[in-house]
This record gives structure tokens, sequence and C-alpha cells, in this order.
């Protein structure tokens, strides 16, 4: 019997990684200027955020629905594995609830995991349940460690624009216009329920960078020994995670190498817009 791990498109692991790695893809849905995509497959991130940046309207997204969690539920389990999935945030998404629904037709088979986090801080749990279930790990025992591993990941979000918080009404059009003349950067947090939070707000990049920087110190440094994980809304080509890690070498040393970098999506792009870093790690202390 073998462990088959499920994850929702919130993560933001590319689908051929999916099917690399031998894992379910259960794409959420983004609406944008009238036309639905499910997320990572029939839109990905680059003409995501051209597409955002293009309409005025606010982009929606919607949950993974119970009955497609059932159907690749009943697939694996049939095939003989037991399941860990791993969802986004049932602070930010009913995706997680969808799935706990789907598990109850089978107990002891069926492990489900609210990560408490999206995007980045998916992607750690993710790939500390690869590790494990190619060591032989079983799903409870994989389940186990995930479950106490949530509570310790931390996530960071420096954004670049305030305009998608004003968007989707988490900010007045004045504060989105004055931040935007003194060139405001918010670094956002999620919280032990997995709810989005302000951290601060700093002046210009560099500055943002710095407060990013500071908050990882404060909430105990990075475990290199479990996985680190950068996303990031735009063309990874553009200089801006270059730039970010050159303003990090105090924070991430000779560990650089380690980080897994990749881009943010649809779901959590939505709500940040273009430009935002999100740094997820398991504390050192």
């Amino acid at each position: 019997m073998s462990v088959k791990i499920i994850v929702d498109s919130a993560s933001d692991i590319k689908v051929s990684f999916a099917e690399q790695q031998n894992i379910g893809f259960a794409p959420l849905r983004t609406i944008l200027a009238g036309t639905e995509y499910r997320d990572g497959i029939d839109i990905v991130p680059d003409e995501f955020f051209e597409k955002l940046e293009a309409n005025k309207e606010v982009a929606r997204t919607s949950q993974v629905n119970v009955s497609e969690f059932a159907a690749m539920f009943e697939e694996a389990v049939r095939a003989g594995d037991d399941v860990i999935v791993i969802t986004i945030s049932s602070g930010l998404s009913g995706t997680c609830q969808s799935a706990l629904v789907a598990a109850q037709d089978y107990p002891g088979r069926v492990y489900v995991i609210d990560s408490l986090s999206a995007t980045a801080g998916e992607q750690v749990l993710i790939e500390q349940a690869i590790r494990r279930r190619d060591e032989g790990w079983t799903a409870a025992q994989i389940f186990e460690e995930l479950d106490e591993m949530r509570k310790k990941a931390r996530l960071f979000v420096t954004l670049e624009t305030l305009e998608y918080l004003k968007r989707g009404g988490r900010i007045s059009k004045t504060s989105a216009a004055v931040g935007g003349l003194l060139n405001i950067k918010p670094l956002l947090t999620l919280n032990g329920e997995g709810k989005l939070e302000t951290v601060g707000k700093a002046r210009g990049v560099k500055m943002s960078h710095k407060m990013m920087n500071d908050s990882i110190r404060a909430a105990g440094g990075i475990n290199f020994d479990y996985p680190v994980v950068l996303t990031y809304a735009g063309d990874l080509a553009d200089g801006a995670v270059t730039n970010y890690l050159e303003d990090s070498r105090d924070i991430f040393g000779d560990h650089i190498d380690q980080l897994t970098i990749g881009q943010l999506g649809c779901v959590i792009g939505t709500h940040s817009g273009p430009g935002a870093i999100v740094v997820s790690f398991v504390p050192a202390e």
C-alpha cells in the first residue's frame, strides 16, 4: 500500500511537477472578465497577471467542490493507496471543508491537512510530504508530522501595490491613492487561524525587504532542515527576486541554493496583484 498525495492549485505547484511526482492536482477556479479558468490548467501565472492588469474588474476565485475531491479519493483508494490531502487555509477558502466532507466516506484511508496557509506555505508541507512518502512513511505518520509543521510554519508576503487590496475592498480608494504616492509596501502574514493580517508598512522596495527579513528574524529565523519556499507574482527573470535575495544574504546565508523558487498563481495573485513576494519556512527557534 502506497501513499497518494493530493493538493489544490492554491499551492502554486505546476501541473508538470504534480505529474512528475505522481501528485493529484485539484484546481480552484478563477473568474476574470467574465471567463472562468481552471487555475494552473486553463491559465498560468504569466497570462493571469497580464489579464489582471488589463482589466479593472475584481477577479474572483471559487473552491474545489466535494464531488471533485470524492472522485480523486475513490480512484486512489481503489488503487490501494492511502491519501494525504493538503489544502489552502480554511481561513481563506472553503476548499478544505470540501475535502473533509468527501473524506468522511474513507475513514482511516484519507487524511486531510488544513495547511493554514497558501502558495509557498502549502509548498513547504507538500515538499515534506514528498520526502516522507519517498522514505516509506505511512499516510498516518505523514499526517502527524504535517499537523505539527503547519502550526509552526510561517509565511510573509510583501506587496508591490495597494491596487488589488483596494479592488477587493480591504482598503479605501483614498488609502490606496495616498499609499501609492508615498510608495507604501505592506507586509502581510497568515495568523494561527490561517487568516491574513498586516504586519506593517514600509516605504520603498529596500525598506520592504528589510521589514520582511526583520519579521523572519523575529519569528526565529529559518530552519533549513525543512523546505523553504519563495513564490513571486510575476516573471521570475524580471530581477525582483534577485534583488530581494541580494538584500537577504544575512537571512539565507549559504542556503540560497536550497530555496524552492516559483511563481505565485491566480488564487492569491487575485488579492496581491503583480510584484508580491512570498516566503514560507519553519522557524529555527
